[in-house]
């Protein structure tokens, strides 16, 4: 059980670094941020707000959106890894 436990460990560990590799260089562009928008707003049924912020090319809250979530999936899988190392300790502990 505990071999296991660790092979997952290692498992989400390199999910997770993968996660936050992506969330490190990942990109939105303007035209990509404006399409979102406008198929969000067409959802609602509401008029698109289509400000925005963009740096050579890239819309910048978009990208932080993205990044956010890469973010919190690296968190997330490192959270898994680290508990699996927990309860592999456990095991060896009794």
């Amino acid at each position: 059980m505990a071999t296991y436990l660790s092979i997952a460990s290692i498992f989400f560990g390199f999910l997770s670094a993968g996660a936050w590799l992506w969330a490190s260089v990942v990109k939105v562009s303007r035209e990509k941020e404006i399409n979102r928008r406008i198929a969000k707003a067409k959802k609602l049924g509401e008029e698109p707000n289509l400000a925005g912020v963009s740096l050579d090319g890239w819309d910048m809250s978009g990208t932080f959106r993205a990044q956010s979530f890469w973010n919190a999936i690296g968190a997330v899988l490192a959270a898994i890894s680290i508990s699996c190392q927990a309860i592999v300790q456990i095991l060896q502990d009794v």
